[in-house]
């Protein structure tokens, strides 16, 4: 194919119910203003609402009754197939991504359809998959958007380790304002063309924050990407700290901090203290446009239920971040270098936007390059590795990318050095402030 392609998927609907008719109505009006910035960057959109009959028979499908994850994945492996097979062409052969070894990784990660997904709504309009939790923690199961980029028929947690295919989602929290998905609908708009035609520096333009006893190991990170800008700590700094000069013409945040299911906070640590180190309110009153966030908290991407000032992500969301990447239970990682899971998620993710992919691309390349990393470091993916595959969500537009930036001295994200076995250091969940 000539042009990517970005299919969004959504609901009428359960955007009818939570926006009502003349909330609807703006959504799909930006949504053409959407649709002309995507074609100025030679991206097609293809709209499809899964329960409009309107929109969804021109597939060749009956509009759904239940939305369900099954029912989505159905419609997205049919569009796709319609989408991507040439005229005549039958459609594509199912077949498996679980990885087996690094070869197996390294293939799985070169396939490319040119279709990106975005999913429009968060988890109660268009719902995630409930994946098994692959390791032995109280999480009951992972909530996951990769069975959305994976072939046909494809769902389990095994089998959806690796997707092949972009996916995004713009979410709306508890759907009580619709401000939240225009916000992000415009600024895929704008930033997209903003972040394609301005060259940033990594020194002047990067934010770290993360817990004391995780100090080593975001500093590994930090220095990895090639940031050369102060790592900010909490404790001794806290919530009481933040302002406007920490985000101020930011494009890159980093934060490896603690997060929680019940509580809008993220927490730093240090011994048996969990100050806090971030809340909604400081992200709300602060500017930060056209950033790429990279959260390695517990919960870090918790949206359902949730508005922007229950929920640090949704607040950035809503302040014009252009996207933002978290893990939706909880996430793992090492107190201490080398780095794993989480850690490695984000520094294949940034690296991989500073060499110019899509944030789509960037994350699939990043799952490929941790997999790729633990098979060579102990021969397997054991089950912290599952699942930080899966818990790690995209919030934002799949296609935007930014000017290829210059990487620092540091060698590429696949090569990270393997270093020796390390005990793995488990997010604490659900902090509560003592």
């Amino acid at each position: 194919m000539s042009r990517e392609q970005l299919l969004l998927i959504s609901s009428t609907e359960k955007l009818r119910q939570r926006y009502g008719k003349t909330g609807l109505n703006s959504v799909l009006s930006s949504l053409e203003r959407y649709k002309d910035s995507l074609s100025r960057r030679g991206v097609e959109l293809t709209t499809a609402f899964i329960d409009d009959k309107s929109s969804i028979t021109q597939f060749g499908l009956r509009p759904a009754t239940v939305i369900t994850p099954a029912s989505v994945k159905n419609a997205v492996d049919r569009i796709v197939a319609k989408l991507s097979a040439p005229r005549g062409a039958g459609p594509a052969a199912k077949h498996d991504v679980s990885p087996r070894s690094s070869r197996d990784v390294k293939r799985t990660s070169t396939r490319d359809s040119g279709i990106f997904i975005l999913i429009l709504g968060g988890g109660e309009v268009i719902p995630y998959f409930g994946l098994m939790n692959p390791a032995f923690d109280s999480d009951s199961s992972v909530f996951s958007d990769n069975p959305y980029g994976c072939p046909p028929g494809t769902t389990s947690a095994e089998k959806c380790l690796l997707p092949e295919r972009p996916v995004g989602r713009m979410p709306d929290g508890n759907g009580s304002d619709v401000r939240l998905l225009l916000t992000q609908i415009g600024v895929a708009s704008e930033a997209a063309a903003w972040l394609s035609t301005n060259p940033l520096s990594l020194q002047k333009s990067s934010f770290g924050y993360s817990a004391a006893i995780w100090k080593r190991a975001s500093q590994e990170v930090w220095r990895d990407i090639g940031y050369t800008g102060n790592l900010r700590i909490c404790p001794p700094l806290s919530y009481v700290d933040v302002t406007s000069a920490w985000f101020s013409n930011k494009n890159f945040l980093y934060f490896n901090l603690h997060g929680s299911d019940t509580e809008p906070y993220w927490f730093g640590q240090d011994g048996t203290s969990f100050p806090t180190a971030l809340s909604p309110a400081n992200v709300n009153r602060l500017s930060h446009e056209k950033s790429m966030v990279m959260t390695e908290a517990c919960y870090g991407a918790i949206e359902m239920g949730r508005k922007r000032d229950t929920s640090i992500s949704l607040a950035f969301l809503s302040s014009g971040s252009a996207c933002l990447l978290g893990s939706t239970c909880t996430a793992y990682g090492a107190l201490a270098p080398p780095a794993s899971e989480a850690d490695l998620i984000a520094l294949n993710f940034f690296r991989n936007v500073h060499k110019g992919m899509t944030f789509g691309k960037a994350l699939v390349s990043a799952r490929a390059q941790l997999a790729a990393l633990a098979v060579s470091r102990q021969g397997y993916l054991d089950e912290d590795d599952k699942k930080t595959l899966l818990q790690f969500v995209l919030f934002g537009d799949p296609t935007i990318s930014t000017l290829p930036l210059s990487l620092g001295s540091g060698e590429d994200a696949k090569n990270t050095r393997p270093g020796k076995a390390h005990k793995k250091a488990r997010r604490r969940k659900g902090l509560k402030k003592n």
